[in-house]
Protein backbone atom coordinates (compact mmCIF):
# COMPACT_ATOMS: atom_id res chain seq x y z
CA UNK A 1 0.00 0.00 0.00
CA UNK A 2 1.58 3.48 -0.71
CA UNK A 3 2.01 6.34 1.89
CA UNK A 4 -0.55 8.31 -0.34
CA UNK A 5 -3.40 5.64 0.51
CA UNK A 6 -2.02 5.14 3.77
CA UNK A 7 -2.57 8.70 4.09
CA UNK A 8 -5.91 8.66 3.02
CA UNK A 9 -7.45 6.04 4.75
CA UNK A 10 -5.80 7.69 8.13
CA UNK A 11 -7.40 10.87 7.62
CA UNK A 12 -11.10 9.07 6.35
CA UNK A 13 -10.82 7.02 9.86
CA UNK A 14 -9.94 10.87 11.70
CA UNK A 15 -12.69 12.26 9.91
CA UNK A 16 -15.43 9.65 10.66
CA UNK A 17 -14.36 9.95 14.52
CA UNK A 18 -15.23 13.34 14.33
CA UNK A 19 -18.27 12.79 12.91
CA UNK A 20 -18.84 10.57 15.87
CA UNK A 21 -17.69 12.82 18.47
CA UNK A 22 -19.90 15.75 17.16
CA UNK A 23 -22.73 13.47 19.27
CA UNK A 24 -22.27 14.38 23.10
CA UNK A 25 -23.32 11.09 24.09
CA UNK A 26 -20.43 9.19 22.08
CA UNK A 27 -18.13 12.27 22.62
CA UNK A 28 -18.49 11.75 26.73
CA UNK A 29 -18.36 7.95 26.54
CA UNK A 30 -15.06 8.81 24.56
CA UNK A 31 -13.85 11.08 27.21
CA UNK A 32 -14.64 8.47 29.92
CA UNK A 33 -13.40 5.89 28.59
CA UNK A 34 -10.24 8.11 27.83
CA UNK A 35 -9.91 8.87 31.60
CA UNK A 36 -10.71 6.02 32.45
CA UNK A 37 -7.27 4.75 31.53
CA UNK A 38 -5.31 6.82 34.11
CA UNK A 39 -3.32 8.58 31.55
CA UNK A 40 -3.16 12.07 31.33
CA UNK A 41 -1.80 12.29 27.60
CA UNK A 42 -4.81 9.59 26.45
CA UNK A 43 -7.33 12.08 28.62
CA UNK A 44 -5.71 15.01 26.93
CA UNK A 45 -6.03 13.83 23.49
CA UNK A 46 -9.63 12.45 23.97
CA UNK A 47 -10.44 16.23 24.76
CA UNK A 48 -8.25 17.61 21.77
CA UNK A 49 -10.01 15.43 19.34
CA UNK A 50 -13.65 16.30 20.72
CA UNK A 51 -12.47 20.27 20.57
CA UNK A 52 -11.16 19.92 17.20
CA UNK A 53 -14.15 17.72 15.78
CA UNK A 54 -16.76 20.52 17.13
CA UNK A 55 -14.38 23.10 15.81
CA UNK A 56 -11.76 25.18 17.92
CA UNK A 57 -13.37 28.44 17.66
CA UNK A 58 -16.69 27.61 18.08
CA UNK A 59 -15.90 25.68 21.79
CA UNK A 60 -13.57 28.72 22.58
CA UNK A 61 -16.61 31.14 22.06
CA UNK A 62 -19.02 29.27 23.73
CA UNK A 63 -16.26 28.53 26.69
CA UNK A 64 -15.09 31.99 26.92
CA UNK A 65 -11.59 30.91 26.62
CA UNK A 66 -9.27 32.66 23.99
CA UNK A 67 -9.07 30.36 20.88
CA UNK A 68 -5.06 30.59 21.71
CA UNK A 69 -5.61 29.22 24.87
CA UNK A 70 -7.56 26.46 23.53
CA UNK A 71 -4.76 25.78 21.17
CA UNK A 72 -2.58 25.42 24.40
CA UNK A 73 -4.45 23.13 25.96
CA UNK A 74 -4.12 20.42 22.79
CA UNK A 75 -0.63 20.12 23.13
CA UNK A 76 0.25 17.28 24.97
CA UNK A 77 3.04 18.92 27.07
CA UNK A 78 0.75 22.14 27.96
CA UNK A 79 -0.64 22.06 31.68
CA UNK A 80 -3.88 22.92 31.92
CA UNK A 81 -6.33 23.49 34.95
CA UNK A 82 -9.19 21.74 35.54
CA UNK A 83 -11.16 24.72 35.10
CA UNK A 84 -10.34 25.17 32.03
CA UNK A 85 -10.45 21.54 30.68
CA UNK A 86 -13.91 22.21 32.78
CA UNK A 87 -15.45 24.70 30.49
CA UNK A 88 -14.23 23.33 27.55
CA UNK A 89 -15.97 20.11 28.13
CA UNK A 90 -19.46 21.95 29.39
CA UNK A 91 -18.91 23.97 25.93
CA UNK A 92 -18.66 20.48 24.08
CA UNK A 93 -21.95 19.39 25.78
CA UNK A 94 -19.95 17.24 28.55
CA UNK A 95 -19.41 17.57 32.14
CA UNK A 96 -17.41 15.45 34.67
CA UNK A 97 -18.84 12.74 36.98
CA UNK A 98 -17.64 10.34 39.21
CA UNK A 99 -19.09 6.47 40.03
CA UNK A 100 -17.97 4.45 42.16
CA UNK A 101 -15.31 1.24 41.87
CA UNK A 102 -17.09 -1.42 42.15
CA UNK A 103 -15.25 -3.92 44.23
CA UNK A 104 -14.25 -7.56 43.56
CA UNK A 105 -15.66 -8.97 47.04
CA UNK A 106 -16.97 -7.97 50.25
CA UNK A 107 -13.84 -8.14 52.15
CA UNK A 108 -12.28 -5.63 50.07
CA UNK A 109 -13.82 -3.15 51.62
CA UNK A 110 -13.04 -3.95 55.09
Amino acid sequence: MSKKIKAAASWNMKEKLYEDLRDPSYAAAYVNEALLEGDEVVFKTAVADVIRARGVGKVAAAAGVNRVTVFKTLKPETRTSFTTYHSLLTACGIDFATRPIKSRSKSARK
